[in-house]
């Protein structure tokens, strides 16, 4: 049985544009929240093999600018995969460690992670929704005029 998805502060969708803008912006919130993208996983690679860091020393290990390892570590917090708290000897110093579910997390290959997200579709059904998505991103892009 399928999850009900329509949101109660919403008008229930009537027309088939309608339905396609709220299933698209649900598959957006979805991925959004649920998922680390390949630098998000790079972070939770290097706390599962150091334990807690420093905002610093996970910039240094990856060789990327404050802002990038910042914004990294806000996003995985606000997907409850990390967290942050005053280091006890230096209170001025904040570390950074895996919650249980960034704990939990399983570590993959991008490719494996990938191929299981759309596994509920087949190869064609795939490329074809591949296509579609193309061919909307095209026309969005070039002002939305249809055809």
């Amino acid at each position: 049985m399928k999850k009900e998805r329509e949101s109660c502060c919403r008008p229930e969708p009537k027309t088939t544009a309608e339905k396609l803008d709220l299933r698209l912006h649900q598959c957006g919130h979805y991925l959004y929240h649920h998922t680390a993208g390949p630098r998000q996983m790079t972070v939770l690679q290097l706390l599962q093999k150091n334990g807690p860091m420093s905002q610093q020393d996970i910039q240094e290990a990856l060789d990327i600018q404050a802002g990038s390892v910042s914004e990294l570590i806000s996003k995985l917090e606000s997907k409850g995969f990390l967290g942050r708290q005053r280091d006890e000897t230096d209170r001025r110093k904040v570390v950074i460690s895996l919650t249980g579910r960034g704990q939990a997390l399983e570590i993959r290959p991008q490719e494996e992670i990938l191929s299981q997200r759309y596994c509920a579709l087949d190869e064609m059904q795939q490329e074809q929704l591949l296509e579609l998505l193309d061919r909307l991103l095209d026309d969005w892009e070039m002002g939305g005029s249809g055809r």
